[in-house]
Order: structure tokens, then C-alpha cells, then sequence
């Protein structure tokens, strides 16, 4: 391909999570179209790290603190001998992404997974605004967060826009080691933090042990961080006699064959962004329940697609899984149909293709400045 991209992805960690793994997938699929793509991970590497493609250069920074200069030398060093000629900053890495300009002729995309949309009020955004004086354009996951953008940042409307998240999964035959009995699985990917309210969904679950279903298994999948908050699910699990049915597996790389071998998928989230899980969920054709956060409405077509249920009411959200529990044939047909919501609307292609443009813009625009400089 003649004039080819030299992207960099930049995120700070490589755990599993939402934004780590549309960093990962935006590196593949830039190299997939023909381009030279690029990989950076700022200060933790992690499991998501062996998903990367192996025509994807990948850079670790090893940045020990906010300041670290050998980081930044190395870094900055790694991009001018690589030509690299836009820095894709994910979340927080904006802040290095910013640096790194200050001595490089690099541009920067900045794509923003804040997953507190329904808290933007309490946003520290000082950081952001300042930061977005060398932003040359803004992706925003959901449209609250678009808006917000729009009024708080230091850059032309015209360049902040709404694009959503697209998953990329591969299945095989393998079958992974679970708990549970093929047909009776719950399944909630998501790391243990609080703004997934894993709570919410052991307080579901109670209620649909509690209403006769105790063959039924419920499975997180997710990094548990080993804190007060997992202290406080797994005491919860203790306490109510659910060690039978309820395991955390944590982090685990073969979690694509997970969700293909379980039956239900569930988004118990108290706020979000729009979650690549529940992508995931209908790439394996789970039938779903996730609570009405962020842009889950729209992702499962404003419930046609999956049920909805109200943030916080774990009663609500058990009745949602006992529903499906029940109409077995239902639940099938559910998974089908978002299945096919997720392929026609939240396509790899599609959505890859506009951020290639966006790419190509956001060059056209630098060249066209310095041609006007001169």
C-alpha cells in the first residue's frame, strides 16, 4: 500500500479491561488494513499483551512515575527513529501522549473510555482541558461523553466526535476449565472494581437461588484486584452460602471459549461508557441482561435486542434473569437476534474504516498548516 500509516496505540496497562482491549484491537486492525501500526504500553504490561498481532511493533515504556525522564528519552527516542506520525492516546495515557509531542512532530487522537458517563459533573477535568490544547481530534465512545467534550475541551467541535466500540473475538473448540453445568451458566466479564456493582448482580443472583434455581452457576471473570471491594463479594458469598454456585475466576485469556460456553451474559454495571463486554456478549450470542447505563440501550437496540433493567435494582435484574431462565427457546432466539444487531451495527470494518479517515484528516490538516505557515 503506498503512503502508508505509522499509528501508535497508547494505553497505560495491558489488564484486561474495556479500553486495553480496543487498544489492542485498533493495533491489529491498523495492521490488517496495510499500515505500520504500533503499540505502546506506558506502565503495566498484562495478560492482553499475548492478543497483539505479530505484524504489530510493540513498545514498552516502563514509566516508573508521573515524570520518569528515561521513559519519556526512551519513548520519544522509539518514535522519531519509527517515523511515527500520530500517538491513538486511550484514557489516561493522554497525559504522556502530550509529552511526547512537546519534543516530537507526532499528533494526537485522543479517545476517550470514561465509564462514569452518568457522573460527568464530578470529572476532574483540568488535566483534560489543558491537555487539549495538542489534541488534533477526539473519539468519544457514548454521546453523553461526545457532549461533554464538546463543551469542556479546548478544541473545535468539528473535530470531537461520537464512535462506538466494536469487539473482536475469536472461538475455537477448545472447552475451557468451568464450574457449572453445560445450559445452567451466568457470566459477568468485568473486572472487580465498584463501578460494576458485581454486588448488584451476587444480590440478583441470591434472589434466583432463593426462587427454587440453585443448578444455575454464576461466573465473574475479570481482574480482582484483591481489595476492600473484592473482600466485601466475597464475604457477601460467604455470609449467604453461595460458594456452591458463585466463582470468581479472574483475569483469564481464554475468555472468549468462557462466554461460548455459558448461556447468559450480564452488564450489572451502576454507570458506563459503552462496554466492549456486552460486544463480546453478542459476538458469542449470549442472551443478556445489563442494567440502563451509558450506551447499553442503544447496543442491545433499545432492549429488542437483550433486556434492560434499572441501575442498582438487583430484584429487578434477578426477575430479568429468571425470565430467561424459564423460556429457554426465548433465550436462544435472544441471543440470536443481537448476535445480528452487533454484526450490522458495531462492524470491525465500518467502524475501522472511519478512523482510518480520521487518521488521513488529521494529517491533511497538519500538512495544510505548515504549507499556510510558509
Amino acid at each position: 500500500m503506498e503512503n502508508k500509516l505509522r499509528i501508535m496505540q497508547m494505553i497505560d496497562s495491558l489488564s484486561i479491561g474495556g479500553a486495553e482491549r480496543v487498544s489492542v484491537n485498533y493495533a491489529n486492525a491498523i495492521a490488517e488494513q496495510g499500515h505500520v501500526s504500533f503499540h505502546c504500553t506506558t506502565r503495566e504490561e498484562g495478560m492482553l499483551k499475548e492478543f497483539l498481532h505479530k505484524d504489530v511493533e510493540s513498545f514498552f515504556m516502563k514509566k516508573k512515575s508521573l515524570l520518569d525522564r528515561e521513559s519519556y528519552q526512551r519513548l520519544i527516542k522509539y518514535i522519531n527513529e519509527n517515523k511515527i506520525s500520530i500517538i491513538h492516546a486511550h484514557s489516561s495515557s493522554f497525559f504522556t501522549a502530550v509529552i511526547v509531542k512537546l519534543f516530537t512532530g507526532v499528533k494526537i487522537v485522543w479517545h476517550d473510555h470514561y465509564g462514569h458517563s452518568e457522573k460527568l459533573n464530578q470529572r476532574p477535568k483540568i488535566a483534560l482541558k489543558l491537555g487539549s490544547l495538542f489534541f488534533s481530534h477526539v473519539i468519544s465512545v457514548n454521546k453523553l461523553l461526545e457532549s461533554w467534550a464538546k463543551k469542556t475541551l479546548f478544541l473545535d467541535v468539528s473535530k470531537i466526535e461520537y464512535l462506538p466500540n466494536y469487539a473482536d473475538l475469536t472461538f475455537d473448540d477448545t472447552v475451557p476449565d468451568i464450574p457449572g453445568i453445560s445450559g445452567k451458566r451466568i457470566v459477568v466479564l468485568a473486572n472487580l472494581r465498584p463501578q460494576k456493582d458485581h454486588m448488584n448482580m451476587l444480590k440478583a443472583f441470591k434472589f434466583v437461588l432463593d426462587n427454587g434455581y440453585t443448578d444455575w452457576n454464576l461466573l465473574f471473570v475479570g481482574r480482582d484486584w484483591k481489595d476492600s471491594y473484592s473482600d466485601s463479594l466475597k464475604a457477601f458469598i460467604h455470609e449467604h452460602d453461595m460458594s456452591e454456585n458463585v466463582s470468581i475466576l479472574g483475569g483469564r485469556s481464554d475468555a472468549s471459549q468462557i462466554l461460548k460456553n455459558c448461556d447468559i451474559g450480564v452488564l450489572s454495571s451502576e454507570s458506563e461508557g459503552l462496554p466492549v463486554a456486552l460486544l463480546e456478549y453478542g459476538l458469542a450470542s449470549l442472551a443478556v441482561v445489563s442494567t440502563n447505563v451509558g450506551e447499553c440501550s442503544a447496543v442491545l437496540d433499545e432492549g429488542r435486542a437483550g433486556k434492560l433493567v434499572e441501575a442498582k435494582n438487583s430484584k429487578q435484574l434477578g426477575k430479568a434473569i429468571i425470565d430467561l431462565i424459564q423460556l429457554e427457546d426465548q433465550r436462544e432466539d435472544s441471543g440470536n437476534i443481537f448476535f445480528t444487531h452487533i454484526q450490522k451495527n458495531y462492524s470491525k470494518k465500518s467502524i475501522m474504516n472511519h478512523v482510518e479517515k480520521i487518521y488521513i484528516q488529521v494529517l491533511k490538516s497538519s500538512n495544510k498548516m505548515m504549507t499556510d505557515a510558509n
